[in-house]
């Protein structure tokens, strides 16, 4: 099993050869140590390096033959990385580390690192699968310039090695391309539905709404009620297999069925509803819950923990290969204190992780 420096070993180093006085992966393993550690910018990076060259050397093995690297050199060095590579590199590892079981829940979604935004560019906007069981980023792929998630979703899918996996999107994944790409890799799909799609939109919504008993009979259906804090939430879940109707049932692949949750709210003597529609490949009711209930796991688990915890839309390194690759090192490190057990919190891990020499030791390299 090749350890993380060994993969950081692989990436193309572009600079001089004769001008090289700091291994690439030594590098690397610096900026990983000091991210894990709360650390914001390359400034810090070389600070980091500097306050713990006894440990980088006596603990985790680096040479450092000429001793730790400067902010300019690692701020280069982090530029001039491919993050399309490094990316690739992130994903072979944690395919290594993790299996993956059949039948896992992959979410996928979009979060934007607002600190890396300025007056001339947006910021950057990455989207990510989250393996929901293992509790783990999966990849994640850069939007390009001017584009959307809409491109950026195939191309992440094509990176991924997935074992019958059901894929969650929210509205913007909703399309017809992205439904085909799921197939081909052998997984099913639930996809959120809304006004992008309007026509099919407004026809699974007209067709949930016939209040004839005998069509109500023929639904799957699920209950769920969730009570607390003076809050009472009632979700029912439906399924419909009947897709002879539909007229562009053709044009998405292996779709086998149509969801809607109604959501019934009350709170402090109030209450209001909403309906949300689906289009999906998958027939079990139970799958179609499980799928719906845990697509914002993405969201409350692992983006959450990435600005909250890690801090990462303070972040305002702007170069943008180095701002994605910093982000990339980030997730590396969510991922392996989430690997990591021992009882403790994610924050908890964190915190240890910032003070605690041995303990991060622990966390990226054991």
């Amino acid at each position: 099993m090749k350890t993380l420096k060994e993969y950081f070993n692989e990436l193309n180093d572009n600079r001089q050869s004769g001008k090289v006085k700091h291994l690439i992966s030594e590098i690397l393993v610096i900026a990983l140590c000091a991210v894990c550690s709360g650390v914001q910018t390359v400034f810090e990076i070389g600070e980091f390096a500097e306050v713990k060259k006894d440990w980088l050397k006596n603990e985790v093995g680096l040479l450092l033959e000429n001793g730790v690297p400067s902010h300019d050199t690692i701020g280069r060095v982090l530029a001039m990385i491919n993050p399309k590579q490094f990316q690739s590199l992130f994903i072979s590892w944690i395919e290594q580390s993790l299996n993956i079981p059949t039948g896992s829940y992959i979410h996928i979604d979009g979060k934007t690192l607002r600190g890396s935004a300025s007056e001339q560019s947006r910021g950057i906007h990455l989207v990510s699968a989250f393996a929901h069981e293992a509790g783990v980023v999966l990849g994640q792929i850069k939007c390009a310039e001017k584009s959307n998630e809409i491109t950026a979703i195939p191309e992440l899918l094509n990176l991924l090695k997935l074992k019958s996996s059901i894929i969650t999107i929210d509205v913007m994944g909703c399309q017809k391309e992205i439904a085909k790409e799921i197939t081909k890799k052998k997984c099913d799909y639930v996809l959120a539905l809304k006004e992008n799609q309007p026509a099919a939109y407004n026809d699974v919504k007209d067709y949930f709404s016939i209040e004839d008993k005998d069509f109500q009979n023929t639904l799957l259906r699920f209950e769920t009620l969730d009570i607390g804090h003076g809050r009472e939430e009632k979700r029912e879940y439906f399924l419909s297999t009947n897709i002879n109707w539909f007229a562009d049932k053709n044009k998405w692949a292996n779709l086998k069925s149509f969801g809607m949750v109604k959501s019934t709210v009350r709170c402090k003597g109030k209450q209001y509803s909403e309906k949300r529609y689906f289009i999906s490949s998958i027939e079990d009711i139970n799958e179609f819950v499980t799928a719906v209930r845990t697509h914002w796991t993405i969201e409350n688990t692992l983006h959450w923990s990435l600005d909250v915890i890690f801090r990462d839309d303070e972040c305002q390194i702007r170069e943008k290969n180095t701002a994605e690759n910093i982000a990339i090192l980030r997730r590396i490190c969510f991922n392996r204190m989430k690997m990591y057990q021992n009882g403790k919190t994610l924050k908890r891990k964190k915190m240890l992780c910032t003070f605690d020499d041995s303990f991060r030791f622990n966390v990226l390299f054991s």
